[in-house]
């Protein structure tokens, strides 16, 4: 499994097909409130660097493209590294030569990860990310006791994901809660919290607000 960095152009065709492993349920197309939100407001300048810990999708090149000139898929999705290899990989993302990150999209790693963990992996995007950088995570908040990881595809546009289990369901951790995001996400601060589907939560953070406080907005 390679979970070092790379930067490179990906097609559509590199996500692959499914595996015999992989539960045939259909997939969900739902609102995608929490990526809108990541990139409202940005002129499509191609100025920006981005930084995606999943891994490298067409769909999601396509979009980045408009925004950044550098893009980085990490792949830390999956088979999530644990331990020794966990930061060991955290170690081995390198900063840009050119700049910082302006944009890192975690997706729904921080529930992948043992609660020990997670600290690991924000203070390496603190080191990795520029001064006033946005960061968009999910995280499950359904209560369930298992449930099958779970594959993000975004549409075009960045309004919509696809969303789709991934493998066999496996034993959950326990959710974690806005308050408990809030501390683990410091210097990050959320500034957006939205609830598309149920069962999931979508959070917006961003550096340096210097502000307290979760703004939040159900999307059906």
């Amino acid at each position: 499994m390679d979970w070092l960095p790379r930067t490179r152009r990906v097609s559509a065709e590199e996500d692959g097909p499914k595996t015999a492993e992989e539960p045939d349920f259909p997939p969900l197309v739902r609102a995608a409130p929490g990526v809108t939100a990541m990139f409202a407001g940005l002129k499509e300048d191609r100025s920006r660097a981005v930084l995606d810990l999943g891994p490298g999708r067409g769909s999601h090149l396509r979009l980045y493209s408009r925004f950044a000139r550098w893009i980085r898929f990490v792949g830390l999705l999956g088979e999530t590294p644990h331990g020794k290899v966990l930061r060991a990989a955290l170690e081995a993302l390198p900063p840009l030569s050119q700049r910082p990150y302006d944009l890192v999209l975690c997706w729904d790693l921080l529930d992948r990860l043992k609660p020990v963990e997670r600290p690991l992996l924000v203070k390496r995007l603190a080191q990795l990310t520029a001064p006033s950088a946005r960061l968009f995570l999910i995280v499950d908040v359904s209560g369930e006791i298992t449930a099958p990881p779970l594959r993000f595809t975004l549409l075009e546009g960045a309004h919509q994901v696809c969303q789709e289990p991934c493998g066999r369901p496996r034993r959950t951790q326990l959710p974690i809660g806005p308050e408990e995001v809030e501390r683990l996400l410091s210097p990050f601060e959320v500034v957006y919290s939205f609830t598309p589907s149920q069962g999931l939560r979508e959070y917006l953070a961003m550096k340096g607000r210097g502000r307290k406080g979760i703004r939040r907005s159900k999307v059906s």
